[in-house]
């Protein structure tokens, strides 16, 4: 449910010249919760909404962001001011990272329990009806994640294409010791054609990435990205872009990715 509290964050501000500090209370948004019984536990989340969401019989566009800690939250909305679009922003934060990303558990990433078979089944089930429910939007919905979110990012799309518009990856992907899993859920989701009808996807990754010193996961992502051009051809809008001057998720990849998402290029 809805609570009445907003979130703030304070920014400490030192005036150099004259030797004080002065404080800078800036909203984030409004502190929200869901009691999923998907996942068994009470999941936060943060909404923040459009400057004239109150004044206004307008719908927008909802932007789902992964690892919704505090700093993502701001790049979302430093993002969105940038390219001058107004959405309902849903930031979620983690309450076990590594269960509710990984589909898989593997030698170069060990997870206990893997979950993320659960996690979309809340995203689809509970929190996207929920932000349906008591938000103005207009339909149409971008999901972003980066690192661990952003390999999540490539199995919701490959598992549930149809749940959002678009999807956002960046350093998005698989290392060597998954491909066997992906390729089998590359086959299953390729065969039928039509449920990625009309879909965008953006991938982003470094080329100069350390979480990735053998490019594994960046070749998974070119053998993915033929794989997508030969089979589904023009019925997915799809980007694969790499970057060699930023490390692991690049600083520019969100605003490069919503921005082709939304066709603003």
């Amino acid at each position: 449910m809805k609570t009445k509290f907003l979130l703030f964050v304070i920014f400490g501000l030192m005036k150099t010249s004259f030797g004080f500090s002065q404080d800078l209370t800036f909203k984030l948004g409004i502190l929200d919760s869901i009691q999923s019984s998907v996942l068994h536990e009470t999941r936060p989340l943060i909404i923040n909404l459009p400057k004239d969401y109150k004044t206004s019989n307008k719908t927008y566009p909802v932007l789902y962001v992964l690892d919704g800690l505090e700093s993502n939250l701001i790049d979302a909305l430093n993002v969105t001011y940038k390219l001058g679009v107004q959405m309902i922003i849903v930031a979620i934060p983690n309450t076990d990272r590594d269960r509710d990303m990984m589909p898989l558990s593997t030698p170069t990433y060990e997870v206990k329990k893997p979950g993320a078979e659960y996690f979309l089944s809340f995203l689809e089930h509970e929190l996207v009806p929920h932000i349906e429910a008591h938000y103005r939007s207009n339909g149409h919905s971008t999901i972003r994640g980066r690192s661990l979110s952003g390999l999540f990012i490539m199995y919701a799309f490959l598992e549930k294409p149809q749940l959002f518009d678009h999807y956002i990856g960046t350093s998005a992907g698989w290392y060597a010791d998954m491909r066997p899993f992906f390729n089998a859920l590359i086959d299953r989701a390729f065969q039928d054609k039509e449920q990625f009808y009309g879909k965008k996807l953006f991938v982003a990754n470094s080329l100069a990435d350390r979480f990735d010193p053998n490019q594994e996961v960046h070749q998974a992502m070119l053998a993915f990205s033929e794989r997508l051009s030969a089979e589904l051809g023009a019925k997915v809008d799809f980007v694969y872009k790499t970057y060699d001057q930023y490390g692991h998720v690049p600083y520019p990849s969100f605003y490069d990715g919503l921005r082709y998402v939304l066709g603003l290029e």
